[in-house]
């Protein structure tokens, strides 16, 4: 048992995909949720087993939002973690889901842009994760995501340069 599945973060990529100005970014609206007020996010995954963060990205964009044409503009150097707080292990726990097993997550942060505009997003490839998509501010991203995952958020929208101290 690897220490990820005996407690530890689970590897995950997460993609900001922004568009030409860098001024707006997508969020994607979880058809469900452990807090159904804070439903919208980034895309975003778990790795399956010997796949680059780059392929793991590649996967995700098309398993959730029906389109991989994107460009990598940027990927951070290390990892952003960020921890379930108990009352969302809790939740997960009762959920019977996979990640009540895990402590949070270790997301490899991707700034991308849509090589295809956004008539390109597709729910209908597999089980929906997400019904609704909205180009929004960075600051509108932050304000619109789960409270446990702001400071990840935080982090990865200041490393890309979307996002200052007075923006938030």
């Amino acid at each position: 048992m690897s220490e990820t599945e005996a407690g530890g973060y689970r590897p995950n990529v997460c993609a900001v995909l922004t568009d030409d100005a860098r001024e707006r970014v997508l969020v994607f609206r979880r058809v469900d949720g452990p807090l159904n007020e804070h439903r919208w996010q980034f895309p975003q995954g778990g790795l399956d087993p010997g796949e680059t963060p780059e392929q793991g990205l590649v996967r995700e964009l098309r398993e959730e939002i029906g389109t991989d044409r994107v460009e990598i503009l940027r990927r951070l150097p290390a990892p952003i973690r960020y921890t379930y707080p108990p009352e969302v292990r809790e939740l997960l726990a009762k959920s019977g889901s996979r990640m009540a097993r895990f402590q949070g997550q270790d997301q490899i942060w991707f700034l991308a842009r849509l090589e295809v505009g956004a008539d390109a997003i597709r729910f209908d490839t597999h089980t929906p994760e997400f019904d609704a998509f909205e180009w929004v501010s960075p600051a509108e991203a932050l304000a619109r995501v789960i409270p446990f995952k702001r400071e990840s958020y935080r982090q990865a929208l200041r490393a890309f340069g979307l996002l200052d101290g007075g923006e938030e």
